[in-house]
């Protein structure tokens, strides 16, 4: 929680990848829409707007590629009036560490939500970045209660 009683989501990911790449995934919304969402559009420019079909929208904050794209979040079921910041860092030649901060939370529930969507969110990036191929919600959700 934060000095405002918002609640923050840190979650890390470290993925076999170049940054270019990894920003272009979080931004392109032809490769958003293979490994996150479907129908994804996008006016990659602060102030630009996103959507998709998922009913996630908002507008670009920062974009400092391949570093750092920034997003506010509307989704009317999930979380509206937040902020999205991912930062991508260059671990070595072969690796990046992806740092996704979802700022402005307004429960401990919210918080939890959140962390489900974005976990699952962040190994179908990874998977799709190391083996271009996603992993669906429904196959991570079994994976996930397998491992329980």
């Amino acid at each position: 929680m934060n000095s405002n009683g918002k609640f923050i989501l840190i979650l890390e990911k470290e993925i076999s990848s170049n940054p270019e790449d990894a920003f272009e995934a979080f931004t392109n919304p032809n490769k958003l829409s293979i490994w996150f969402t479907t129908s994804a559009r996008a006016e990659l420019r602060v102030g630009g707007k996103y959507v998709n079909a998922d009913g996630d929208h908002g507008e670009y904050l920062t974009l400092d590629p391949p570093q750092r794209v920034a997003f506010t979040w509307e989704n009317d079921k999930h979380c509206p009036g937040t902020v999205v910041t991912v930062t991508i860092d260059r671990n070595n030649s072969k690796s990046v560490t992806l740092r996704l901060e979802h700022s402005g939370l307004e429960s401990e529930a919210d918080y939890e939500d959140m962390k489900g969507g974005w976990s699952w969110a962040l190994d179908s990036l990874k998977s799709f970045l190391e083996t271009g191929k996603p992993i669906s919600h429904e196959v991570w959700l079994r994976q996930r209660r397998a491992e329980e």
